[in-house]
């Protein structure tokens, strides 16, 4: 069985309990089976690299490498749930204010994710990442899938853009989940 054949069936499974399974409930099972692959992850110098690892009804789920001095741009996933697990290395999580009246967004926590950290991503947060260790790679989940980010700056959201992979679907997607890689 493929990784994304595992994810897939613990997304089943949880669709059978009696709680709605969310993004941040998933996380830490999830975790465990996407570790297992971190081999297979690919980094650049230039960008931090989201690798899709399913597309399924209304889940999305991915990892995200990220090496030192990348940064996201204060973002909003437009009303979508997610959930994050630190799989190695450690990010830096700055959580913003949504806008009321005044239309910029006011820095409200500021922390570090660990190894090991699992999180809820409420449909409302807004949110900035970068990394605190050289490398570090999160797993992201996603309900229903994430398709567009609200993009904030000091003035306020500036931008709807479109979210996109930068690696290959294969390259997690298809990797033995038992921990073999396969090449």
């Amino acid at each position: 069985m493929n990784l994304a054949e595992t994810v897939r069936e613990i997304l089943v499974e949880a669709g059978k309990e009696t709680a709605r399974a969310t993004p941040g409930s998933l996380a830490g099972r999830l975790a465990r089976e996407t570790e297992r692959c971190l081999d297979r992850v690919r980094f650049s110098p230039h960008q931090y690299m989201r690798h899709p690892i399913l597309l399924w009804e209304d889940w999305e789920v991915m990892l995200i490498a990220w090496q030192s001095g990348q940064i996201t741009p204060i973002h909003d996933h437009r009303g979508v749930m997610g959930g994050m697990a630190m799989l190695s290395g450690s990010l830096a999580e700055e959580r913003f204010t949504t806008p009321g009246e005044v239309p910029r967004p006011r820095l409200a926590d500021d922390r570090v994710r660990p190894e090991g950290d699992l999180c809820e991503i409420g449909p409302t947060v807004l949110h900035r990442l970068k990394p605190t260790t050289a490398r570090a790679v999160s797993l992201h989940i996603y309900r229903p899938p994430l398709r567009t980010m609200g993009i904030w700056d000091d003035r306020g959201m500036n931008e709807i853009r479109a979210s996109s992979f930068d690696v290959g679907e294969e390259i997690l997607a298809r990797a033995v989940a038992s921990g073999l890689s396969v090449r």
